[in-house]
C-alpha cells in the first residue's frame, strides 16, 4: 500500500490532489513528506458542524471531481474515496489524499480489476455482488455517497455490523430528505445506479446544474418561502417592537424546512425509470417557471402572463445567470467592477496576482524540464529556477538530479520552490476576490449613509 502511494503521487499532480515533496527511507521507517493541510479532514468538520449548505457543497464537490477526472485521464483509480480521505485547506478550497488502495490501469479504462479494497460504507454493489470490477464507476459511486454525507450528514446505507450493511446495499433502498433541492436529488439519485455502466461520467457530473449553478438550489427554496409566506401589511408609521430583538435569526434551510416540512423520498439503485434519471440534464430554468417575488399590482397594458402556478412570469433568465446578477453586472456594481479592474491595471506585472500558478498542471510541477534553455520555459519553472539559483542549485545540479530520480534532495526543494509559488499566486488572487464580494457591502453602507444624511 505504501509503495502504491508513493507511486501514484510521483505520477499525479493536481491542485485539489496532496502533494507529496520527498520520500525519505532509513532502516526502519519510510517517511512522507507532503504539503500541510491546515484544516483537517471534511469527515471531522460535518459531524461537529453538521451538513454543508448546498451552495457550499457545490464548489466543494465539483474540486473532487475535477481531482478524480484528472487520475482517470492518467490511468489512476482511487478507490478509497471517502470524507476522512479529503482534507481541508479552508471553507473553500479541499484536497484528496490517502491514495493507499490506489492502482494504474495498465490495460486501460476497462481493465478488470478483483481486489475488494475501500470502506464499506462507501462500497459499490458489484465489489459485494460479482468476482470483479472496473475501477471508474467504483469511485463514480463513492463520490455519491460522500455528496450525500456532504448535504445530509449522514450515510444513505446503515448497518450496526459488515454483513447487514452489504445486504443494505445490494438491496438499494435509501432515503432521500425532501427539503434538498431538485438538482441535488437528480444528481445523487442518477450516481446511485445500481448497474456500473448506467452510472454517469465524471464529465456528466461536471455539466449538472447542481455544480454549473449552485446558486439555482438557494433560489428554488427561497421562491418556495416566497409562496407559502404572506406579505405582511405595513401601517403608516413604523414601530419598532422590542421582542423582534429576541426572535431567533433562521438560516435559509431551516426557513424552507420549518415552511415546507416535505416528507423524505424513498429511492432505490435498482429503479433506473425514474422521472429524476430522465431529466438528468434537462435544465432548470427558474426564472420562466418559478417566479422568485410575490405578485405586484401593474397596470393592464404591462400585466404580464400568469403560469400555472399563479405567479407572474418574468423576463427569461438562462439557468446560468440570475436576474439579481444581472441587475449588479449593469448597475453601480459593475461600474465599481470596472474602477477596480483601473486600478488593478496599474500594477506591475510581477505581482503574484497576474501570474496565475496555481492552474499550471504541466509536467514541470513534478520534474525539472530537461533543457538548459530558460525561453523555452514555462514562466513557473523560470522563476523557480532563478530562485534555485539564488538558494546555490544550479540548473547543472537540478539536470543530475533528475537522472538520479525522484527521491532526491534537489528535487524536493525543486518541489518545495514550486508549491509556494503557486500558493503566493493563489493567495494574492483570493484577495481580490474577497475584496469584490466585499464591494456590495460596501455599497449598501453608503445607500444607509445617504438616506440617513
Amino acid at each position: 500500500m505504501l509503495s502504491s502511494e508513493i507511486a501514484t503521487l510521483e505520477c499525479v499532480h493536481h491542485p485539489n490532489i496532496l502533494r507529496l515533496f520527498e520520500v525519505v527511507e532509513t532502516l526502519g521507517r519510510v517517511y512522507l513528506v507532503t504539503e500541510w493541510i491546515r484544516g483537517g479532514e471534511l469527515y471531522n468538520h460535518i459531524t461537529q458542524g453538521g451538513p454543508l449548505r448546498e451552495i457550499h457543497a457545490a464548489p466543494l464537490f465539483k474540486q473532487l471531481l475535477l481531482a478524480v477526472k484528472h487520475m482517470h485521464s492518467l490511468g489512476f483509480v482511487h478507490r478509497d474515496i471517502k470524507a476522512e480521505n479529503v482534507l481541508l485547506l479552508s471553507e473553500d478550497r479541499l484536497k484528496l489524499a490517502d491514495f493507499g488502495f490506489s492502482t494504474q490501469l495498465l490495460n486501460g479504462p476497462n481493465q478488470k480489476l478483483d481486489t475488494f479494497c475501500g470502506s464499506p460504507p462507501y462500497a459499490a454493489p458489484e465489489l459485494f455482488s460479482d468476482d470483479h470490477y472496473i475501477g471508474a464507476p467504483v469511485d463514480v459511486w463513492a463520490l455519491g455517497i460522500l455528496l450525500y454525507f456532504m448535504v445530509v450528514g449522514n450515510m444513505p446505507f446503515r448497518a450496526p455490523t459488515i454483513p447487514g450493511l452489504k445486504a443494505a446495499i445490494l438491496k438499494g433502498d435509501y432515503l432521500l430528505p425532501g427539503q434538498l433541492s431538485l438538482p441535488c436529488i437528480r444528481l445523487i439519485q442518477r450516481i446511485l445506479i445500481h448497474i456500473p455502466i448506467r452510472r454517469p461520467t465524471i464529465d456528466d457530473m461536471l455539466n449538472s446544474q447542481f455544480i454549473t449553478h449552485p446558486k439555482l438550489s438557494a433560489e428554488l427554496m427561497q421562491h418556495e418561502i416566497n409562496l407559502r409566506t404572506k406579505s405582511a401589511k405595513r401601517s403608516g408609521f413604523w414601530v419598532r417592537s422590542k421582542s423582534r430583538r429576541m426572535r431567533k435569526q433562521y438560516s435559509l434551510r431551516e426557513r424552507y424546512m420549518e415552511l415546507t416540512n416535505k416528507p423524505p423520498i424513498n429511492m432505490n439503485t435498482k429503479r433506473t425509470d425514474g422521472f429524476f434519471v430522465d431529466n438528468f440534464l434537462q435544465p432548470i430554468e427558474l426564472a420562466k417557471d418559478l417566479p422568485l417575488e410575490p405578485i405586484k399590482e401593474q397596470s393592464r397594458s404591462n400585466t404580464p402572463k400568469r403560469s400555472f402556478l399563479c405567479g407572474t412570469l418574468k423576463k427569461k433568465v438562462g439557468p446560468m445567470e440570475t436576474e439579481n446578477e444581472r441587475h449588479l453586472n449593469n448597475g453601480t456594481l459593475g461600474q465599481q467592477k470596472m474602477q477596480w479592474n483601473n486600478i488593478l491595471a496599474a500594477v506591475p506585472p510581477e505581482c503574484p496576482l497576474f501570474k496565475n500558478y496555481d492552474n499550471e498542471t504541466g509536467p514541470c510541477i513534478m520534474f525539472p524540464t530537461d533543457t538548459e534553455d530558460m525561453a523555452k520555459l514555462p514562466p513557473l519553472e523560470q522563476e523557480a529556477r532563478q530562485i534555485l539559483e539564488e538558494l546555490g542549485i544550479t540548473t547543472e545540479m537540478l539536470m543530475q538530479a533528475s537522472q538520479n530520480g525522484p527521491r532526491s534532495d534537489i528535487i524536493g526543494a525543486y518541489r518545495i520552490v514550486i508549491n509556494r509559488l503557486q500558493k503566493q499566486s493563489w493567495l494574492a488572487r483570493k484577495h481580490v476576490e474577497m475584496a469584490l464580494q466585499e464591494m456590495p457591502k460596501a455599497e449598501k453602507k453608503i445607500e444607509r449613509s445617504c438616506c440617513i444624511l
